[in-house]
């Protein structure tokens, strides 16, 4: 008798650590079921038994689970406000500040917080850029920086005649300049599972948290918060939202971000 995917969800969880309880069920089905449609995949034993003894299958699982939609400057108003109060505020109070995207997807958004930061004039030993995701793929997109046009259609034509360049594409695509790509460090991270490194002054986790049951999101804040330093900031997508801040220690301080203070 085949198995219901309860039961592949409990299996490949194990062998893609991968904690599939914080993610909403339905989505992680709806995925699934999508992928196993793609790859003419009969039924969840099938599945799973590609997970388990086949790479491709199941690096090309994880790729298609994972969220990776994104575009420089989402929402402009609020990085409007990142750049006029938030990092103005965090660079008077600091040597370095320490900035994380966090899952950072196709890269766009760390490059944004880069693009800002050189159009601030910050030395590049005033801060750490670090952006993490756990998709392998979309990684390796993130750092060869090359974007279609609806990703960059709120980037300014001044910004992009400074930062990109054609690439001479049939297809419209423009590719990040290097100097600001040397800005980000790119690492995977499993954000449910993995342990955080500390000290951030800045984090940004944006249109993931809709993803998650709530007993996820509850305790990803709290793990993000652990580690934010005293006065940091924590930035969320504008969909997202957290109801009781002061059971984290934060403060809303304009539309998706918060201050730490403990």
């Amino acid at each position: 008798m085949a198995i219901d995917f309860n039961e592949f969800k409990d299996h490949a969880k194990k062998i893609l650590n991968i904690d599939f309880d914080g993610y909403k069920i339905e989505r992680v089905e709806r995925r699934t079921r999508s992928l196993m449609s793609r790859h003419d995949v009969s039924d969840f034993d099938q599945c799973l038994h590609l997970i388990k003894n086949e790479k491709e299958f199941r690096e090309a699982y994880l790729n298609h689970f994972t969220i990776n939609t994104s575009e420089f400057f989402r929402n402009p108003d609020n990085f409007d406000f990142l750049k006029n109060e938030v990092l103005p505020r965090l660079f008077a109070e600091k040597k370095t500040v320490r900035i994380w995207s966090a899952p950072c997807s196709n890269g766009s958004e760390p490059y944004s917080i880069a693009i800002i930061l050189k159009e601030m004039g910050v030395r590049s030993g005033r801060f750490k850029l670090t952006a993490s995701d756990l998709d392998k793929t979309i990684l390796a997109a993130a750092q060869k920086g090359i974007y279609k046009e609806n990703s960059i259609k709120n980037v300014s034509d001044n910004l992009r005649r400074k930062y990109f360049r054609d690439t001479g594409d049939n297809i419209e695509k423009y590719a990040v300049n290097d100097e600001i790509k040397k800005m980000v460090n790119f690492e995977q991270k499993d954000l449910i599972n993995g342990r955080f490194s500390s000290n951030w002054d800045l984090i940004l986790s944006r249109n993931f948290f809709i993803y998650l049951t709530k007993e996820m999101k509850d305790k990803l804040i709290k793990k993000f918060t652990g580690v934010l330093n005293s006065g940091g900031y924590f930035f969320l997508g504008n969909t997202e939202y957290i109801f009781t801040p002061q059971k984290y220690d934060l403060k809303k301080v304009y539309q998706s971000f918060y201050q730490y203070s403990k």
